[in-house]
């Protein structure tokens, strides 16, 4: 077998070594003839898995020699790619749980394919199985005939649950060259990280994960594995962040309390020094039905969950609880050991990747996205575009079909055009408190998920003139400062609305105007923690005299000064500040774009 990686012969079949298009793996073991194995776990932590430390020492090692997440890429022009490989046979553990789906769904065992090949991003169905190596038919997925030279980006994943020796790649192209190595992500955990049971190697969550980050997951899962000290893997590079999901096993065991503790704290402060400034997200184990799936140590999960969230305070991890990674529902299990579905699998990475970006990337850059997105948007996802150009709140999910913004348990906005984005931001992101929901999609969801059972539909009303409306200037109207703070208090209808602290920023940032009639308070006007205009109240004595209207203008005039388009929420049922809307020359959008939710305890 040939040892270089690329070349550029002309011949009809090209032949070179596999080894040099290899991502998420961490080594290989040369075998003889140029064949070679590829590694996902160093040498020197099957050393301390197959050791009488381990729990298992005989399952650990035959799962450790699985090539979950291992992949090979490259680009070529061939229109037929033959692969050598051999496989290992199965581990006992990857016997056990197939039986174990086949109980749930007989022809669930036959869907489970031992490679996946993704063409151009998409997965290829084109494939061949021969005794010592499998086949690629290109031609057959573009319908296009052999020597037309247009080159395709591929990538191979290897089986999940078994392993394999390579050797070479051979095609009828005239190149092939190795996809460049992108950064890495290191995810470490049990079977549930390893795959058991995707149907295919790609949709595993730590490959799904890798493609949302746009990063190499090497994927460490190990079949029953737990917290073990001295298995921290040490890296020739850092990875860009790193992945902890252990725990779920601890009720299958019979430890002590006082034992799993001791291996958790070991565990952590072993990782926190090897990734000394690496991002750490450390998941608690997923939702768990004890009905279904008696524990044997069932006290175990929400020990291990406060302990996890305790030490990553300690450590500066960043704790992820795993019952919002999955949906409590049965459906998405695949067998009754609770290993997820494909879409089980899916919902995790999607969820992971939310909380990971949000502490990854610049947030700048999410909001400049975000603003990017929202131009081509309709008016329903007003109040969230203007509210991220006013640099309001913090946007923690700016993707295509679903932005999210947080400014406090008060002002939470999601804009949702997809679904299953809303529902895996909803779960994953959102706090039940109270929030902002424009448009209807995964309305319901937040209802289900959330408990959030409290909607309140509004008017959007925005003023969309660059002038704001003819009053007297000559009336007194000023902003308020905190000497007014307990008439605010006493005079506005909704204190209910404000939060700790909420008043004296708005008094502090001068966003109360107050109006006077010789020295004395006659009314104000706030706005609310999303930037809208309200609080708006005028004293019984002083009503009917214009004083809403002046004040409002006054509000609307400081809003365009600064740039700001002045936007104001009205229940439908206030027909007074409608008409005072209408007034003033705003423009009305139906309540059906925007609801306000909550649960009972932030009524």
């Amino acid at each position: 077998m040939a040892d270089s990686t690329t070349s550029t012969s002309t011949t009809s079949n090209l032949r070179v070594s596999a080894r040099g298009f290899l991502h998420g793996s961490v080594g290989i073991e040369r075998l003889r003839g140029g064949a070679f194995r590829p590694l996902r776990i160093t040498p020197e932590q099957l050393r301390v898995l197959g050791s009488v430390a381990a729990l298992r020492p005989g399952q650990f090692r035959g799962m450790a020699g699985c090539t979950a997440g291992i992949s090979l890429e490259f680009e070529t022009d061939a229109s037929t790619i033959s692969i050598g490989v051999r496989h290992i046979p199965a581990p006992r553990g990857t016997r056990f749980v197939q039986g174990e789906v086949a109980k749930v769904d007989p022809k669930g065992v036959a869907m489970i394919e031992d490679f996946s090949v993704e063409m151009d991003g998409s997965l290829h169905q084109y494939l061949q199985y021969f005794e010592s190596s499998f086949y690629i038919d290109v031609a057959s997925n573009t319908g296009r005939l052999p020597g037309f030279g247009v080159a395709h980006r591929f990538r191979v994943w290897l089986p999940v649950m078994s392993g394999v020796e390579l050797g070479d790649i051979t095609c009828d192209g005239s190149f092939i060259e190795p996809i460049p190595a992108r950064r890495s992500l290191l995810v470490l955990g049990d079977s549930i990280v390893q795959g058991y049971v995707a149907t295919t190697p790609a949709y595993a969550w730590p490959a799904r994960l890798g493609k949302l980050l746009d990063a190499d997951a090497i994927n460490q899962g190990i079949g029953a594995h737990v917290f073990q000290p001295y298995t921290v893997p040490r890296l020739d590079e850092a990875p860009f962040a790193v992945v902890v999901s252990y725990g779920e096993n601890y009720r299958h065991e019979t430890l002590s309390l006082t034992r799993i503790e001791a291996d958790v704290r070991a565990y952590l402060a072993e990782l926190a020094h090897v990734f000394e400034g690496v991002p750490v997200f450390v998941a608690s184990p997923l939702w768990h039905n004890e009905q279904a799936s008696p524990s044997a140590n069932p006290e175990s999960l929400l020990f291990v969950r406060l302990l996890l969230e305790e030490l990553c305070c300690d450590h500066g991890f960043t704790f992820i609880d795993g019952a919002k990674l999955l949906d409590a529902d049965p459906a998405l299990f695949a067998d009754g050991y609770e290993h997820p579905n494909d879409a089980g699998f899916s919902q995790i990475a999607q969820r992971l990747a939310y909380i990971m970006e949000d502490v990854l990337e610049d947030e700048g850059q999410r909001r400049a996205r975000a603003l990017e997105i929202l131009s081509h948007e309709p008016m329903t996802a007003f109040p969230l575009a203007e509210q991220i150009r006013r640099g309001i709140g913090r946007v923690v999910v700016a993707e295509k079909n679903v932005i999210f913004l947080k400014g406090g348990d008060a002002n939470q906005t999601l804009y949702a055009t997809e679904r299953t984005a809303g529902r895996n931001v909803l779960a994953s992101c959102v706090a039940p408190t109270v929030l902002c929901m424009l448009g209807r999609v995964a309305l319901r969801d937040a209802q289900y998920i959330l408990g959030m059972h409290h909607l309140s539909p509004c008017y959007l009303v925005v003023y969309e003139k660059s002038t704001p409306p003819a009053y007297d200037r000559a009336l007194d109207i000023r902003p308020l400062d905190r000497s007014h703070m307990q008439a605010v208090l006493e005079g506005y209808t909704h204190p209910e609305y404000l939060r700790e602290g909420d008043l004296e920023g708005l008094l502090d940032a001068g966003k109360i105007l107050g109006g006077f009639e010789k020295g004395e308070l006659v009314g104000f006007i706030g706005e609310h923690p999303e930037g809208s205009i309200g609080m708006l109240e005028i004293f019984p004595k002083f009503r009917r005299k214009g004083w809403a209207y002046a004040l409002e203008a006054a509000k609307i005039e400081s809003h365009l000064r600064q740039g700001f388009v002045p936007w104001v929420e009205v229940w439908p049922d206030n027909t007074v500040s409608l008409k005072l809307q209408e007034s003033l020359g705003f423009t009305f959008y139906p309540p059906e774009g925007m609801t306000f939710m909550n649960t009972p305890a932030y009524d």
